[in-house]
């Protein structure tokens, strides 16, 4: 019998993280994942990268801007920045590493180029950067150069890779259509969701209470401002309806917009009493909302309905995927205040439809988007590769 082959997974950078188990790497899933692929056996081992502090400081003047947004998107572009994270990572390498097959995280550093056809490497990705150029919450103002050069890497990058491994299906036709990568080199295999414990069936749960939570460090990407005026137009119909808001570590919601909003604050996971608090809000509120203007796949989603909490998310990315409209909750147009407080509206006066909602999509996680079920599936992918690179 042949022995499953094993990774060598590599993750980096200041914007993805540098401990491939620290929770908050890769927005918490870094952790999730590799210890999946440690626990099905398939991990060889795994380690994080930074380019040194000279360099990073360097490139960071070289990349300044007043903008501080575009300022960090334009000096994590840089390929300079990037082949200085591959030369960290080629000072990593193990020779007996090229026994096993690599798995990046992200295109932040050219593995294909360190490998060099000894061996098969993989990568797995939320996003690329022509993905995230083309979405509304784009960064304007950015050089065309600096974009020009950036997508040249990246497009380097995939085209070394054996196989690209993605979140969503959405993501793969990106890879095919912005990169030009076969087909056959890109498959979805999803994402799982970011739990110790999957929380247990709630058989009596509460759907009459009019109660929202919203969930996003990250408030003004994730949708919040828009949101916080789509409630304005709900309490007005529905006066005893309260939003839970959850995430940014600050938040100054102006008067007119305070009416029944709850500001918890940062909630960490890994904190016994934050945790206890989160779990209480996913129990006693009816419905999800996250109405990002860019999410490349959204974890947070998958976690509410996994607590029967039907989801009113973004019609784009990979939401559209996660979330079936009607179902399991539903699809509201990117930035439309309107169409979000009609679709609030119509959910929170019907308690009956929420129930079912939210039972099919418990059901729709646990059969789909598990890190156990997630990783038998790039292994499946992995095995099918033939033994030449």
């Amino acid at each position: 019998m042949t022995k499953a082959r094993k990774l060598v997974g590599i993750i980096g950078s200041g914007q993805i993280g540098l401990d491939p188990f620290d929770r908050q790497s890769w927005s918490g899933s870094s952790s999730f994942f590799f210890r999946e692929c440690e626990r099905q056996g398939i991990l060889h081992r795994v380690f994080g990268v930074e380019v040194p502090p000279l360099k990073r400081h360097t490139l960071l003047a070289l990349n300044f801007s007043p903008n501080r947004r575009r300022w960090r998107t334009a000096y994590y572009m840089d390929p300079r920045y990037r082949h200085a994270l591959t030369d960290v990572v080629s000072r990593r390498l193990h020779a007996d590493d090229f026994r096993h097959c690599f798995l990046q995280i992200g295109a932040m550093y050219d593995v294909p180029r360190l490998v060099n056809g000894r061996t098969l490497c993989f990568s797995y990705h939320d996003g690329n950067m022509a993905y995230s150029l083309r979405s509304p919450y784009a960064v304007p103002g950015l050089r065309p150069g600096a974009i020009r050069r950036g997508l040249a890497f990246e497009r380097e990058v995939y085209a070394g890779l054996t196989m690209i491994f993605t979140m969503s299906e959405d993501l793969r036709a990106s890879f095919i259509q912005d990169f030009d990568v076969p087909p056959e080199r890109v498959r979805s295999i999803g994402a799982g969701v970011n739990l110790e414990r999957l929380p247990e069936y709630v058989p009596d749960k509460d759907y009459d209470r009019k109660e929202l939570l919203f969930i996003g460090v990250d408030f003004g990407r994730k949708g919040g401002w828009q949101l916080l005026r789509a409630f304005k137009h709900v309490r007005e119909r529905l006066p005893e309806s309260r939003l839970h808001i959850v995430g940014p570590r600050t938040l100054d919601i102006p008067p007119e917009l305070a009416g029944g909003v709850r500001y918890h604050g940062f909630l960490a996971k890994s904190d016994p009493h934050d945790y206890a608090r989160l779990t209480r809000l996913f129990r006693e509120c009816s419905l999800y909302v996250m109405p990002s203007l860019y999410e490349p796949f959204g974890i947070a989603p998958l976690e509410a309905m996994l607590h029967q909490l039907p989801c009113v998310v973004t019609n784009g990315w990979g939401l559209k995927e996660t979330v079936a409209d009607g179902q399991t909750g539903g699809l509201v147009e990117c930035g439309s205040v309107d169409d979000l407080s009609d679709k609030l509206l119509r959910f929170l006066r019907d308690p009956d439809k929420l129930r079912d909602m939210g039972e099919q999509g418990r059901t729709r996680v646990l059969n789909h988007y598990t890190w156990d079920k997630v990783v038998g599936r790039m292994k499946v992918h992995i095995e099918s590769v033939g033994n030449t690179p």
